[in-house]
């Protein structure tokens, strides 16, 4: 695999964790817990809600340097869609993707549906192309 493709993978990866609850060990020992929100890909900074520290402290937000950090890894299944909007706002136009996190609804170019429960709702051309790409992430996230 070339250093190109190799990247690209990294951040492939990187980007499909995103919405996921993820455990934080940073070098000065500290454990936190939570959903992660962003990542920096040039610093690998990232940003968590809705945090947990290992005295069970919560923290609404958490921004913590790449540096600082030993290891993050995937604490369970993503529980909110926030990866697969990003994936699908890559293949529709801006504000074609909406997206409410409270009731863990997307809608696509106001006609297709999806939600974690219920997959993807609609019919036609843009339900298959839609469908597709949230199969493909649903699989993915070992969701399917």
């Amino acid at each position: 695999m070339s250093d190109v493709a190799a990247m690209r993978a990294f951040n492939r990866e990187l980007g499909s964790v995103i919405g996921a609850t993820v455990e934080v060990v940073t070098q000065t020992g500290e454990k936190y817990t939570g959903t992660l929100k962003g990542i920096d890909q040039n610093t690998l900074s990232i940003v968590l809600s809705d945090v947990l520290d290992a005295d069970g402290t919560n923290i609404p937000r958490i921004f913590i340097y790449g540096t600082g950090i030993i290891s993050f890894s995937v604490a369970e299944k993503e529980v909110t869609l926030e990866g697969l909007v990003k994936e699908l706002e890559k293949a529709f136009p801006p504000g074609g993707v909406q997206y409410f996190p409270d009731t863990g609804i997307v809608i696509v170019m106001n006609k297709v549906r999806i939600t974690a429960e219920d997959g993807v709702d609609g019919s036609g051309p843009l339900y298959e192309r839609v469908k597709a790409i949230a199969d493909e992430w649903f699989k993915d996230h070992g969701l399917d």
